[in-house]
């Protein structure tokens, strides 16, 4: 039996029966007429049905409508597999959990193990990549999300009835992004409105905004922004950078952990409580990117502890508040290149907070070190 499941993984066809899957894509060719493959992939989620798994061969798909699959069935695509939009759409493709019900509550069928995991999504600068709402435990894993006009990959839409678009528990792991072509700028890359969730080890490359995220108490680990490489045709310089964001953060109590601002005009734009530890900030000069802001303070407590922030470029600003931003708690954080006027706001807001608490013990809330250089 293991032999025949892996010579038809060899061979590079599968059917129903040679793995854990329902409904095999290769399984439904194009009808008359079908220039593209969005009717015969739909076929196959039909076919797997609710509870199922769809399974994607390696091969490009060329998304002509946008695939919607509202029917309970997880995707698992081969590692090669690629779902390419060929005409304008929303997205290529939009996943709809299961609603809540009872006023806003799970029944009891809800099923907690719906996934969509590997391949390629490429809105090809036509269409965003993947839409997913109606979530409660899903998991999001080791796929590719490139040239998505508008946004990658987005979680909810608050334009829907949260019975519809809500969730939670989203686990998002080992996610790529990337844009390779110009033309797209203003995008995003990863796009929440559904909270307490968790995102780990994801690399974002040249969207204008990395990590968005609107909603509350979610957590981010180990995850990578930075851009540069894609050139605007005419102007010759990065196509991405300019008003550039590494993580919007304007979800309550958003936690990042260990993650990596590099090369963004704000490294971290915090709009709500949020939480900094052990991540970092570095502008890649040969970008030549002038005047960044590391931390854009607008609102909420923020505590940034443990981090490292290095300049690289003539001109920055480590740490820049706005008139609604709530307190900041500031710990063994180790800076790099930065001069006196670079981090003044930083100093006096520190300062400040030290002369209003009469405080002489620095182990209190509004502890902070003095600024390393």
């Amino acid at each position: 039996m293991r032999a025949a499941f892996l010579c038809a993984f060899s061979a590079g066809v599968a059917c129903a029966s040679a793995g854990p899957w329902d409904a095999d894509v290769s399984d439904f060719p194009r009808r008359d007429g079908e220039n593209g493959d969005s009717a015969r992939i739909m076929r196959a989620v039909e076919a797997a049905g609710a509870g199922g798994v769809v399974w994607f061969p390696r091969g490009e798909y060329a998304v002509d409508e946008m695939l919607v699959v509202s029917n309970q069935a997880s995707l698992l695509m081969h590692k090669s597999a690629c779902l390419k939009a060929a005409a304008e759409m929303p997205f290529v493709l939009k996943y709809f959990g299961r609603e809540m019900e009872d006023g806003g509550h799970d029944g009891a069928q809800v099923d907690h193990g719906l996934f969509i995991r590997g391949g390629i999504v490429d809105g090809n600068g036509l269409a965003g990549c993947v839409n997913a709402m109606g979530l409660r435990h899903f998991t999001m894993a080791d796929s590719t999300f490139r040239n998505g006009k508008g946004v990658g990959l987005q979680f909810g839409d608050p334009k829907l009835p949260r019975a519809v678009e809500g969730g939670y528990e989203i686990v998002a792991n080992n996610l790529y992004f990337v844009c390779n072509k110009p033309g797209l700028a203003g995008n995003v890359g990863l796009l929440t409105y559904i909270g307490d969730s968790h995102f780990t080890d994801i690399v974002v490359v040249d969207y204008t905004t990395g990590v968005r995220d609107m909603k509350w108490s979610n957590r981010f680990t180990r995850c990578h922004v930075w851009g540069g490489p894609v050139r605007n045709p005419q102007t010759k310089r990065p196509e991405y950078l300019p008003q550039s964001v590494a993580f919007d953060l304007h979800g309550y109590d958003a936690v990042l952990d260990n993650c990596y601002a590099d090369t963004a005009m704000t490294g971290f734009n915090v709009c709500s409580m949020t939480r900094l530890v052990n991540c970092a900030y570095h502008n890649n000069w040969r970008f030549e990117m002038d005047n960044p802001t590391v931390v854009e303070h607008r609102g909420g407590l923020l505590l940034v502890t443990g981090c490292r922030f290095d300049k690289a470029s003539p001109h920055s600003t480590l740490y820049n508040r706005r008139a609604e931003a709530g307190a900041l708690v500031w710990r063994d954080n180790t800076l790099e290149c930065f001069a006196p006027e670079d981090t003044k706001q930083l100093d006096d807001e520190l300062g400040r907070q030290s002369r209003e608490s009469g405080a002489t013990d620095k182990s209190g809330p509004l502890a902070y070190e003095g600024v390393k250089r």
